[in-house]
């Protein structure tokens, strides 16, 4: 009856770890963006206080433009956002690891499909 009980705390730690996974990457995102944009705030000229119209721009060109100016606070913001976006990703993975641990093979194998799925739709959805 040992084993079992050890068994269940293990996994019960995993999510635990899951779940302080999630709640600092979410923190630690979020301190990011507010980061990037205080220091916006901060620059001569700030984008933000003068913005006044939306043109979407893709995520690549927005990099590669602050890369060449060496932007940096828009770089922590895209940054901060990044880690927000992955996070749920991150997440359907951690439990299907918890799921194959769990010895449950076919919710392990439909996480590991929703997890391909997501990462294809981030794929298929950058622009280039």
């Amino acid at each position: 009856m040992s084993p079992q009980v050890n068994k269940k705390y293990s996994l019960h730690d995993l999510e635990l770890l899951i779940s302080y996974f999630l709640r600092w990457g979410v923190s630690f995102a979020g301190f990011t963006i507010l980061l990037g944009w205080v220091w916006m705030l901060r620059q001569e000229n700030p984008r933000l206080t003068t913005f006044t119209d939306y043109h979407p721009q893709p995520l690549l060109e927005s990099l590669h433009w602050a890369v060449l100016t060496n932007d940096r606070p828009m770089l922590i913001c895209l940054l901060g956002l990044g880690i927000l976006v992955t996070l749920p990703v991150l997440r359907v993975l951690m439990t299907a690891v918890l799921f194959f641990k769990q010895k449950e093979l076919r919710l392990g194998t439909m996480a590991l499909v929703v997890f391909a799925i997501l990462v294809a739709s981030f794929l298929l959805g950058i622009e280039i």
